[in-house]
Formats: C-alpha cells, structure tokens, sequence
C-alpha cells in the first residue's frame, strides 16, 4: 500500500462574524491524498472548497482537526519549523491579475519564493533558475524584464505556476487555475499542468466548480456541499455511478456536446435556495433541497463512510440509492 502524501483529518475552519454568531466554512472534511495524484474538489461557489485548500496547507489557521504530512501534524509545527514545510507546499491562485504584484518585473516575482527561502548562492545562479522556470511554462528570457501589465490572462496563470514550481514543492493547491481564462485557453494551462505533474511527479489538490475539466485532470474527486465533504471516489467512478443527490444533480447539469442527447435527457433541477452556513443545524446540509429527505435527515447529520469499495458518501439512504430502491 502507498502511503498518503498529505491525511486530511476532520478539519474545520470556522469565521467568527459577530453577533455571537460563526460562519461553519469547512466543518469537519476527511480524506487522503497520494503520491503523484491530482484529487478534484468540487462544489458550486460558497461551498468552502478554496477556504479547505487554504486550511490543509495552513494559510488560514485551522479551528480543529490535523493535516498530516510525512508523518507529522503540520497544525502542531512552530513558525520556524512549518517555513522548512512551506518549501514543500505551493499555491496557484484564481485570479492572475490579482496574484501577481504590478510594481515587480516577472523576474523578481518568480524569484520571490528563491529570495525567502535563500535558495541561491549568487544572483546569476537566482537569474538562471528564474529563466529555467519561464521555459517550463512555455514562456522565455525576454519576458523575464516585463510587467505583469503586459500579459494575457493565460501568460500570467503561467507565471503564476512558474512562481508555484521555484522550490520543486511536492505539493501544489490550485484555486481554481483556470476559472478566470478565456475558454480557449483553459485547455492549455490545464494540459500544462499535467505535463508537469508527470515531469516532477507533482501532486495537486485541484478545486473547481467546471466538472467536465476536474473529470478530465482528476484522479479521484470530492464533492463538497456547505463545507461538509458529501461524496468522494475515483473520477470514473464518480462520473458513472454517483450516489449521493447532490452530486447527481451537479453531474446532470453537465451539457453534453450532442444536441439530440442534450434535448432528451433528465436534468435534476434543485428546489429552494442554498442555507446559510452561519451556525447550521445538526442535520444533513443538503436536507431542504434533497427529493428524498426524511425526518432522520432533519434530526441526525449524516457519517460520511465507506459505501462500496473506495467509494465515500454522506448520506442516510445511500444504500437505497445504491440498490436503485431510490430514484
């Protein structure tokens, strides 16, 4: 068996919003992730999928829960010992125009990461890495001296990468890389960052809310619902065979590039609005908005467990879905 490179243990972040009243972002998730994998985070917007990526890698503080990396709880590390960690862990950010600082040159913001961590023994061998960097991404020296101004979207999400790989992280959270570009672009960064990952054996933590493209680069996928994970299994297994009834609805939302199967099948459309995760009642999250809630799911929040093999779900009835008792 291969051991996980990062255990996600029962972590929560909670915002205290005032009024004695918490704002439950990501409320208790649970999972592994291996070596050399991308694991897909899904959710529509407000889901806290971004806030739990930022918690694993402790950006944000955690309110609870462990994050396990090389054996150790990373959440139990002093400031000194988790800058040693941090090398090991990289993020690229949502928005390419805001993540880059325009009063640098790309040089010195690749370098950045090689400046903190004094990763250089003299200015030439910190220019040449940062030019070694540029031609990874596909872009090259002469752009080493511009500003972030003077790039497309799609260039400055590979600048961002670059910045990402300085420190040959083994661990790498994209915030959803792609969801700010041009359509005819996403494909692009998305194909170079499986290039990438297969070059250095990069593991991701990839969150999005575009399916199509989590199916098409992830391994496994979590869904997330209100910051509870609500189901987890491989890509394919996911896609073909979802069980819980939000992830369901998601997949059937998904268009289909052939008009006559697009007219004819069954989309799943939601009813009521989605709740507010300040202080959220002890029953499943998704309850007011699910075809087959009970009274139990108004009373009990659901255990997220092993439904099938390697195959989770938050659910009180998944195993009447499963036998296709449920539609």
């Amino acid at each position: 068996m291969v051991e996980p490179l990062i255990s996600v243990r029962n972590v929560k972040k909670y915002f205290d919003v005032g009024k004695g009243k918490t704002l439950k972002a990501v409320d208790g998730i649970s999972f592994d992730i291996y070596p050399g994998e991308t694991f897909g985070l899904v959710g529509e917007s407000g889901c806290g999928k971004s806030t739990a990526g930022r918690t694993i890698i402790r950006l944000y503080e955690p309110t609870d829960g462990e994050t396990i990396f090389n054996g150790r709880n990373i959440y139990e590390l002093s400031r000194h010992e988790m800058q040693e960690v941090r090398r090991d862990f990289q993020m690229i950010f949502q928005d390419p125009y805001a993540s880059l600082n325009p009063r640098m040159s790309v040089l010195d913001i690749i370098a950045e990461p090689l400046d903190i961590h004094k990763a250089y023994k003299n200015h030439r061998e910190r220019y040449n890495r940062v030019i070694e960097l540029l031609k990874l991404v596909g872009l090259n020296e002469e752009h080493a001296q511009r500003f972030p101004h003077e790039f497309s979207g799609g260039q400055r999400q590979r600048i961002g990468i670059a910045r990402a790989l300085a420190l040959n992280p083994k661990f790498i959270v994209c915030d959803e890389p792609i969801s700010a570009l041009d359509v005819s672009i996403q494909a692009q960064v998305v194909n170079l960052l499986k290039k990438l990952q297969k070059e250095f054996g990069l593991t991701y933590l990839f969150i999005a809310h575009d399916l199509s493209m989590v199916r098409y680069i992830s391994d496994r996928v979590g869904v997330m619902y209100l910051g509870h994970m609500m189901e987890l299994a491989t890509s394919e297994e996911l896609y073909n065979n979802p069980i819980h009834p939000y992830t369901q609805a998601l997949l059937s939302a998904i268009p289909i590039p052939d008009p006559e199967i697009q007219r004819n099948r069954h989309r799943i459309m939601l009813e009521g609005d989605v709740p507010s995760p300040i202080d959220p009642k002890p029953n499943c999250r998704f309850v007011d908005r699910c075809r087959h809630a009970t009274e139990r799911c108004r009373r009990e929040t659901p255990e997220f467990r092993e439904i099938k093999e390697n195959h989770f779900v938050a659910c009180h009835r998944a195993d009447e879905i499963l036998r296709g008792s449920l539609k």
